[in-house]
């Protein structure tokens, strides 16, 4: 079975940096916001973000290591971690000082959500994909010191009890980690989910689940193509089955329990697939977005779903598409949405705070002129609002809720 191994080596060798980060001081004149700027618009009943602070990561390496394609808080809101553009580098935050601690090097992997975060909310785990060609079998992920970047723990993936990988399973292994590979790990750190596609016909999706504590697979499963993990509080698994006559039949929302993948519910979701998907706070519904670029465009690109019966409950209209992020805020009351919106010539961003039961927006905004904003996401101890554009992470504070 995989194993989980202990190291002392500190990543002074893999790009380890440590650096001041420009940032601006808490209290900030709302008037830097962009959403009150004359070139971006936020409406709503009285609904507002003002911007409190913000972090230069420019100057960072070149404009991959600078950009951000995701990010999320720790468990208890006291650092917030960056993933850059290309995936391979985290940036650890200090939000109460608003400087960036450290910049480390987790090895090239998948740009979207890449990490993260132990039971202790102290460490980060991350995993590596295996670039072609390459016969290197690096560990399923690793345990890093989010502070200082030193890795902890690595946990191997092999060998792999699956039955049809038997007396072949490093070429197989690396083959699968050539692909694109998608990890996820429960709220309380208890398990890591990785899957792995695999080209080719029939079912190609290699899926492994480990305990987050000591390394040891407990999971493994096969099946059509997976994408979009996201976890619940009560560790359900919920994924993208994408269908086998793509923009024929809808995609599916699959909901299994951890660990050992055991299917409990499977619905059609957005006829064009799914492009993100989240669990609510309470675990009783689960948030979507559509992915579809060409028409026939999707009457809902937004929908949320009964997470114990697959019932459709509220669906927003609208052309904004794909719907690349959908995260929820710590109390439930609503969720945001980050899309695309506008024609190739004149293409922004659009954020929108929506409520789970449907209606107008709580509050809207479009950012125009190839303006891009990534990696949205909410304090789950203080639901402050950070999100990366143009080089810094602002940081907003949300009011009239």
């Amino acid at each position: 079975m995989a194993s989980l191994t202990r190291r002392g080596v500190g990543l002074a060798g893999m790009g380890a940096l440590v650096s001041a980060g420009a940032a601006r001081p808490a209290g900030a004149s709302s008037l830097l916001n962009p959403l009150t700027s004359p070139r971006g618009t936020a409406s709503s009943g009285g609904v507002r973000l003002k911007q409190i602070a913000s972090v230069d990561l420019r100057g960072q390496g070149d404009a991959f290591s600078w950009s951000v394609s995701s990010m999320a808080w720790s468990p208890d809101g006291t650092r917030l971690v960056a993933v850059n553009g290309l995936g391979n580098f985290l940036n650890v935050i200090d939000a109460s000082t608003w400087r960036l601690l450290v910049r480390f090097r987790v090895m090239r992997a998948d740009t979207r959500r890449t990490f993260g975060f132990s039971a202790s909310g102290r460490e980060l785990i991350a995993s590596k994909r295996v670039e072609p060609g390459s016969d290197e079998n690096p560990p399923a992920f690793s345990v890093f010191e989010m502070d200082t970047g030193r890795i902890v723990r690595e946990a191997q993936l092999l060998p792999i009890s699956i039955p049809e990988l038997q007396g072949k399973p490093k070429e197989l292994a690396l083959q699968q980690r050539r692909g694109d590979q998608k990890l996820a790990v429960s709220p309380d750190g208890r398990f890591v989910f990785l899957s792995f596609e695999v080209r080719g016909p029939g079912p190609n999706q290699f899926a492994y689940v480990f305990d987050g504590h000591n390394g040891q697979l407990v999971g493994t499963s096969r099946s059509r193509s997976w994408s979009v993990p996201s976890i619940s509080l009560d560790n359900r698994l919920g994924v993208t089955t994408r269908s086998p006559q793509a923009n024929v039949v809808p995609d599916e929302v699959t909901i299994f329990s951890l660990p050992e993948l055991k299917k409990l519910l499977s619905f059609q979701a957005h006829p064009r697939g799914v492009e993100s998907l989240a669990w609510s706070p309470n675990g009783e519904r689960l948030a979507s977005g559509s992915s579809a670029t060409v028409p026939p465009r999707d009457p809902e690109p937004i929908r949320v779903w009964d997470a114990t019966s697959g019932a459709r409950l509220a669906g927003f209209i609208g052309e904004f598409e794909p719907v690349s992020s959908v995260e929820w805020h710590p109390s439930g009351a609503f969720f945001l949405t980050k899309s695309a919106k506008g024609d190739e010539n004149l293409r922004g961003s659009l954020v929108q705070f929506l409520s789970p039961n449907g209606g107008a927006p709580l509050l809207k905004h479009f950012a125009p002129d190839r303006v891009v904003i990534n990696g949205p996401c909410f304090c789950p101890r203080t639901g402050r609002l950070a999100w990366f554009q143009q080089g810094q992470i602002l940081i907003h504070e949300i009011q009239g809720l």
